[in-house]
């Protein structure tokens, strides 16, 4: 005889359920799983299951493998259900690294807006834009030219940023030489200035104008300049030719050299 698998009393062979519990009895071996019927007694077996005894126990424990392997990748403690882990440590790692990458990206593209702005701004202000004196020659050349030909612009171009009315102060000075034609001038004794006499000089032009003027260097120089009259002149004939001896300061602030101020007043031909 053989028992029955959920209450343990002897069974006919031939029995297809017990006569004590009523549990199915099932005819080979193997594993099966069947609702048990009302009442029946759940001793030895909590879920009210059949259980045979044979390969099908050790089928039910790998498909029972399987389908926990099926659920590893979830997180059984979130409500509501189980949330997907999909991220690995590589996953993570490569998070970051296109993180960095994007960020890498974006400090690049600022760097080429950084650079392209200022190649605009050199191209700007050192190649289409000509009237600029970069030399303290080429600002004595302005000066002469602006003088021959009357050219307030040209004047304005050599007059220190530190004044208010630039253009204004050029127009003065410009109408105060307007009889002189220089013919010719000659420079003699050029002096490069000391870090103490830019210092001094910036003082006085901020006492002067209260701005600072940040001059990167400076020249002094004695020009002769052998003029003529071309006009009416309460010394002079219209005509006569003779010469001037002046001291001139030319000074370099952002690249650009300049007249210093007080070299205007110097020049008297009276």
């Amino acid at each position: 005889m053989k028992k029955c698998p959920m209450c343990g009393e002897p069974v006919e062979e031939n029995a297809t359920e017990c006569p004590e519990c009523g549990c199915p009895i099932a005819n080979t071996s193997g594993f099966s799983l069947k609702n048990a019927p009302a009442g029946a007694k759940k001793s030895g077996n909590p879920m009210g299951r059949t259980m045979s005894t044979g390969s099908g126990l050790t089928d039910i424990l790998r498909e029972g493998d399987e389908a926990y392997d099926d659920y590893d990748d979830y997180d059984d403690s979130s409500i509501g259900g189980s949330i997907p882990i999909s991220l690995s440590r590589t996953d993570v790692g490569d998070l970051n690294i296109k993180k960095k990458s994007k960020v890498g990206k974006y400090i690049f593209r600022i760097i080429l807006l950084v650079a392209a702005a200022y190649g605009i701004y050199y191209l700007i202000t050192n190649v289409l834009i000509t009237d600029k004196a970069k030399s303290y020659n080429q600002a004595l050349d302005y000066f002469v030219e602006a003088i021959n030909e009357d050219d307030v612009d040209k004047m304005e171009i050599i007059m220190p940023p530190y004044l208010d009315k630039a253009g204004s102060q050029a127009k003065d000075y410009l109408e105060n030489l307007g009889i002189l034609h220089i013919n010719s001038y000659n420079v003699r004794d050029l002096t490069e200035l000391s870090e103490s006499d830019i210092d001094n000089l910036q003082e006085s032009i901020k006492l002067d104008t209260g701005k600072t003027a940040r001059i990167k260097e400076g020249y002094g120089m004695t020009v002769e300049l052998k003029v003529t009259v071309e006009g009416d002149s309460e010394k002079y004939v219209n005509g006569s030719s003779f010469m001037i001896s002046t001291y001139m300061e030319f000074i370099n602030i952002k690249d650009n050299w300049y007249l210093q101020i007080k070299s205007y007043e110097n020049i008297d031909y009276n």
